[in-house]
């Protein structure tokens, strides 16, 4: 099945046996935004290589569904930030992957995705000014998100005696 092989892909890391559990027509809808999707494997090899390169501790701890859709919990680490992960998987009648929705918590941990991953796919794709641009934005509102999950979000805990 190819969430197996999935799995095994995106734990230990290897991009060449992630691609093969994906569909040639893959489509990967984005975490961060409805107006980015990746389709096809000359799409989805760098979105691949970039996750691979800055997520860490990646734990897979569930995997439910049927033989045509699926749904894939990890938790790994990003920038110093926990997230958690969960994908439905769309699989073809042979069992690889012909579409993937991607959905990531914490605010912090997706903010910290969206700082790591958004300069690396930009230069990949051939936009070093874009990169640049994506690097500086994130900063403020990856500080602005942790201050606020540090010390604004305690603040809604209930009060204990």
């Amino acid at each position: 099945m190819s969430t197996e092989t999935y799995r095994r892909a995106t734990e230990t890391g290897d991009v060449d046996l992630a691609m093969t559990a994906f569909a040639p027509d893959a489509v990967l809808h984005s975490p961060l935004t409805s107006r980015v999707r990746f389709s096809g494997h000359a799409e989805l090899r760098p979105l691949i290589e970039v996750a691979y390169a800055h997520l860490t501790d990646i734990r897979f701890h569930t995997d439910v569904g049927d033989e045509r859709t699926r749904v894939v919990v990890y938790t790994a680490r990003i920038g110093g930030e926990e997230i958690e992960e969960a994908a439905v998987l769309r699989l073809t009648d042979g069992g690889l992957i012909e579409e993937a929705t991607l959905f990531v918590r914490t605010l912090p941990g997706l903010v910290a995705l969206m700082d790591r991953f958004g300069p690396d796919i930009a230069r990949r794709n051939g936009r070093p000014i874009a990169a640049r641009l994506l690097s500086v934005l994130a900063k403020p509102l990856l500080a602005m998100v942790r201050s606020g999950d540090r010390h604004a979000v305690p603040l809604t805990s209930p009060r204990t005696s």
